[in-house]
């Protein structure tokens, strides 16, 4: 139980990164601009509007990530996600382990569901049909940071990593579409984790522009490689019953989680 609610945890936040506006990998990727749809972030509470992050699709997200060991042996794991997204910024997502697992049985392992205009999140399980619906409220202000005392025992200074480089790398098609691709290095300094050597991390982000798309991700370093990729991709709006609780799921209302603001200094 104690393993659930932490995911569950987990998960709201990844909901909350929603609801701010969009997610915080979408944020840092160009040239993908958000679509030109428009919302009410919460018709409940009156909020302005806010821009949907994507154009009504629907999707599977692949993702590959292979780990290797220092002698050499590889470990590679396969996820798939069937996303759905409409018009209204409402998100659907279906979570299978591997790809095996998708192909003998079509139930996902767990569902997410994230409503913008309703401020809800809501999580599913399709092996029992329960549900969990959680609300999700506006950030708080957090106490006043303290500065510390001149007597207080100071850690040492972490490097400062070098500025990331960013690389642009051309055209190419990805599943019909015309995507445009750029590569950021970034190091992580000698020390800065442990590591008695420099670290070097290179992500490839390939999305197109028309639909505004992240088509695939590859984040390399030399402890692992993740590849992310959208197949099967559908312009079209998804039906609407895909982002509500079935009637035949029982339903358990969780108490809303709020995201703290940074401290202030």
């Amino acid at each position: 139980m104690k393993t659930h609610s932490h995911r569950v945890t987990a998960i709201v936040c990844v909901g909350l990164a929603l609801i701010d506006g969009t997610l915080a990998a979408q944020q840092s990727q160009q040239p993908i601009q958000p679509a030109s749809q428009s919302i009410s972030a919460a018709a409940a509470n009156g909020q302005g509007v806010r821009r949907v992050p994507w154009p009504p699709h629907s999707a599977d997200e692949v993702t590959v990530i292979t780990r290797t060991l220092a002698d050499g042996t590889k470990i590679t794991r396969t996820r798939l996600v069937k996303q759905y997204w409409d018009s209204q910024g409402r998100r659907r997502e279906e979570w299978f382990n591997d790809l095996e697992s998708a192909g003998q049985d079509d139930t996902p392992q767990w569902v997410r569901i994230f409503d913008p205009p309703a401020r809800a999140f809501y999580s599913l399980n399709p092996r029992d049909h329960t549900a969990q619906r959680t609300e999700l409220s506006r950030p708080v202000p957090s106490p006043v940071r303290q500065t510390p005392s001149a007597s207080a025992t100071l850690s040492p200074a972490r490097p400062v990593p070098p500025q990331p480089t960013r690389e642009d790398l051309g055209t190419q098609v990805i599943e019909g579409f015309e995507a445009r691709g750029t590569r950021t290095t970034r190091t992580i300094p000698e020390g800065a984790e442990g590591n008695d050597r420099p670290i070097q991390i290179t992500e490839e982000v390939w999305s197109s522009t028309s639909p505004p798309l992240l088509l695939m991700r590859i984040t390399k370093d030399p402890r692992s490689e993740m590849v992310m990729h959208l197949t099967n991709i559908v312009l079209d709006e998804p039906p609407a019953e895909l982002f509500q609780v079935p009637s035949d799921y029982t339903l358990q209302e969780l108490q809303p989680v709020t995201k703290p603001e940074p401290l202030s200094d």
